[in-house]
């Protein structure tokens, strides 16, 4: 009974949102081991579960949307940067590791969720490579200034498309030519979030003390999208992400929003979950998120 009325008075505040991006069926907390107190989620592509990373290890775990156990995927792995093949069968994310002097230095992973196993698309360096996976499922590395294309299998592939990363606070860019440079749409600030929309035609970013912006993929047509932290496609036309608040200390409130790239912003959950880190699946029905004090939620959309 309690779960019952949860979704309903989480929907209704999804549908008394002054402006409608999308449509809330309802909102659930996911059944999980106390002992997971999740930080970032993120979606399978069929909207089935999610791969995500913890408030208390380094590791990445595989989690049913269902509920249920977790199962390890990686014993070391960021959730931020995490990207699946269109099958929902692999991911590829960023991993470190720390040697003896307290250096850290990252790679780009793979791993095979039906067989579990792995391997490493990059070497270990001190600054990560970025990469771009596309709906049709091309892998794109940009490593130190070098540019290349494969199939989850490895096999390479005719086309690919840009990869954008952080660089020193740059939002930078490297295309399939093998040219890396700083686009930097609104020149030289502290740029977050970045990424490619599903179609590659446009990124979305955050930049620190002015807000969540989409340009082209040349950096041109900048459009300003409001107040969201931690944005992620919705589409190609839309992007979800977190409206939060702080006392400086920790999160006192926070709600999940989409917004549409004229800039309508739509709030989907009520502040009081403290949702944050969404993510959606490829076919636009299901939306994860982590609440500021470790639970994992689920949107599902009409």
């Amino acid at each position: 009974m309690k779960k019952a009325f949860l979704t309903l008075a989480l929907a209704a505040v999804a549908a008394g949102a002054s402006g409608q991006v999308v449509q809330v069926a309802s909102v659930e907390k996911v059944s999980l081991p106390q002992e997971i107190a999740v930080n970032i989620p993120r979606v399978s592509p069929d909207g089935s579960f999610v791969v995500l990373s913890t408030n208390t290890d380094n590791a990445l775990y595989r989690v049913s949307l269902a509920g249920g156990s977790p199962e390890l995927v990686a014993t070391s792995g960021s959730a931020l940067e995490l990207a699946f093949s269109p099958d929902s069968k692999a991911v590829v994310f960023k991993s470190s590791t720390t040697d003896r002097n307290r250096l850290r230095y990252y790679h780009v992973q793979s791993v095979d969720l039906e067989k579990g196993t792995s391997r490493a698309l990059t070497s270990k360096k001190r600054h990560c490579a970025s990469f771009s996976v596309s709906p049709a499922g091309q892998l794109s590395l940009a490593d130190g200034g070098k540019f290349s294309a494969r199939s989850f299998s490895g096999a390479k592939v005719k086309s690919a498309r840009p990869v954008v990363g952080i660089n020193r606070g740059h939002l930078e860019i490297t295309t399939p030519d093998g040219r890396t440079r700083n686009l930097d749409p609104q020149g030289r600030g502290s740029y977050l979030w970045p990424s490619v929309s599903p179609d590659g035609t446009k990124i979305v970013y955050y930049l620190s003390g002015h807000g969540c912006y989409v340009c082209d993929i040349d950096g041109s047509n900048v459009r300003e999208l409001g107040f969201v932290h931690a944005p992620q496609w919705l589409g190609d036309n839309a992007v979800i992400g977190c409206q939060d608040q702080d006392n400086g200390v920790y999160v006192t409130s926070s709600s999940i929003v989409a917004a549409d790239l004229d800039g309508t912003i739509q709030t989907l959950t009520d502040p009081s979950l403290l949702g944050m880190n969404p993510s959606a699946s490829a076919d636009g029905k299901t939306i994860a998120f982590a609440s500021a004090d470790g639970k994992l939620y689920r949107i599902n959309l009409k």
